[in-house]
């Protein structure tokens, strides 16, 4: 018996909004608790799970956005799914798992930090290969000083995702302008993870940014998302 085999699971969306607060897509995130309601760390479960039980992880989650995928295309959003080291292999050597996730428009796999694009040339050259296959990829939690400049340099993501901790640290730094400029020289389209208020948006007011994430805008349910997406109710919850 594993870990997330004890543990109760479920799917949420959190929205990625742009700076006129219209939803640009979501990220896919697993909540876990415990039989008496605990709250667990999702990253840690997801890493230690075991190699075929993350196979099952990734396709549970396509099959749980198989339903939604249309809708999203047609609105023009996109959804992603974070995938470790041994998740790249697995999208390697599994074809269908690999057709599903490339085959829609909408799907971004979000790569994660534990992965050493200085020294790990294997996992580069498996994510080049994939990309050729057509899958798109954002770069997630850069500035916790894993996911770093040498991931930026490979051309591979389409987004990167700035850390929230290193948003709030460097936020009111007369420095931040310039290192979101040259971020942007590698990677034009930004995500700030951590914008948790008013104060938060509007220092990025001014810094062309792709998306914002974070706790002001609320997650949503999935079998809120058909709802949400109605025409007449494009602008997303806060918090």
């Amino acid at each position: 018996m594993t870990l997330a085999s004890t543990l109760n699971k479920k799917f949420v969306l959190e929205p990625v909004v742009s700076q006129s607060a219209d939803w640009v897509g979501f990220e896919l995130l697993t909540r876990y608790t415990s039989e008496a309601g605990k709250p667990r760390n999702a990253w840690m479960v997801i890493e230690n799970m075991r190699y075929e039980e993350k196979r099952a992880f990734l396709w549970e989650q396509i099959d749980a956005l198989s339903p939604f995928v249309a809708l999203l295309e047609r609105r023009q959003l996109f959804v992603s799914v974070n995938i470790d080291r041994d998740m790249v292999q697995l999208l390697q050597e599994d074809e269908q798992l690999r057709q599903r996730f490339g085959a829609s428009g909408v799907m971004r796999l979000e790569v994660s930090e534990n992965i050493d694009f200085l020294n790990d040339h294997v996992a580069k050259q498996t994510l080049q290969q994939l990309k050729a296959c057509g899958m798109r990829f954002f770069l997630g939690d850069l500035g916790t000083g894993f996911a770093n400049l040498e991931a930026l340099y490979t051309g591979l993501f389409e987004a990167v995702k700035i850390d929230k901790r290193f948003f709030w640290e460097q936020k009111d730094k007369t420095i931040f302008p310039v290192l979101m400029n040259n971020i942007r020289r590698y990677c034009p389209l930004i995500i700030v993870v951590g914008v948790e208020d008013d104060e938060d948006r509007a220092t990025l007011a001014d810094i062309p940014v792709y998306g914002l994430q974070g706790y002001r805008y609320a997650a949503l349910e999935l079998e809120e998302l058909a709802q949400r997406l109605d025409p007449t109710a494009l602008r997303p919850p806060t918090a």
